[in-house]
């Protein structure tokens, strides 16, 4: 692989293409679930808790949003009404086969299934660290920001070990085969370049759902790692407060992982979700 195929973002695109990032759909009852990624996610990390629902006799749909997926190639150009609207779109769809439905989002799905559930309201919502902001002096200067500086080099700011076992085991992840010792690979991932304006909308889709977050009149579960350190507890109990009709608010000792089943709140958050179906007459 050059230097110029890791400066490229389609790089993570042919990572995506495979089967497990792909939207899923597990058939089972007349209950169902859809399950929203986070980002820069895909249906496959929201597939284990899908399988969990789908195994009590649900059925689980995984949608992907648009400009993520095989598609990220196009995520700089997308905006998060697209997002919202997609799983509004879901919600009315499956609504019209399943009864009754509940919808369930992680980090940055959470705030977009939030602004979804306004428009298109499902029978309950779950939140798994749901994001609205980042606790950061230059998130809240993005609006300014984009237009000083059109473009951001992440891996200039955060200070990469490439000899780190875990570091290459994370970004093998993404990039599988690239030779981490080679130093035009190592010089690529340096200058690998993303828009601000991609960030932006990231930033308007958490505050749009703080926002809404009064007009939310189902019931909501809201579970959150004590330990996040992307979207932190504070943040989320921020939330919570704005919630009418919040069914429960748990926190667990977890970080940014809750839907990962190698983790060890894993179970936890499994057994919250089901238990949360069962309590609203989801059987």
């Amino acid at each position: 692989m050059t230097p110029s195929q890791v400066d490229n973002r389609s790089s993570f695109a042919r990572f995506f293409q495979a089967e497990e990032h792909q939207p899923f759909s597990l058939n089972g009852g007349q209950p169902a679930a859809i399950l929203v990624h986070g980002y820069p996610g895909s249906p496959a990390e929201m597939r284990p808790l899908g399988l969990s629902l789908h195994r009590e006799g649900w059925s689980a749909y995984g949608p992907l949003l648009p400009g993520f997926g095989a598609d990220i190639d196009t995520l700089p150009e997308r905006r998060y009404p697209e997002w919202v609207e997609e799983v509004r779109r879901q919600v009315a769809q499956v609504s019209q086969r399943h009864d009754p439905v509940l919808l369930i989002g992680f980090s940055l799905g959470a705030a977009v299934a939030l602004l979804a559930a306004v428009q298109q309201p499902p029978d309950a919502l779950i939140l798994l660290a749901p994001f609205t902001t980042l606790e950061s002096w230059l998130w809240k200067t993005l609006p300014l920001t984009r237009r000083l500086f059109p473009t951001i080099r992440p891996f200039r700011l955060i200070k990469i070990d490439f000899s780190d076992p875990k570091t290459r085991q994370e970004m093998d992840k993404f990039m599988p085969g690239v030779d981490w010792d080679d130093p035009q690979i190592r010089q690529g991932v340096r200058e690998f370049a993303l828009p601000v304006a991609m960030f932006d909308e990231i930033r308007k889709a958490g505050i749009q759902a703080l926002r809404a977050a009064d007009e939310l009149h189902l019931p909501v579960l809201v579970i959150q790692g004590a330990q996040d350190q992307l979207v932190q507890p504070r943040q989320t109990r921020r939330l919570v407060e704005r919630l009418p009709r919040l069914h429960q608010y748990l926190e667990v000792s977890a970080s940014h992982d809750l839907p990962d089943p190698t983790k060890p709140a894993w179970r936890m958050v499994e057994a919250a979700v089901l238990d949360f179906a069962r309590s609203q007459g989801f059987r």
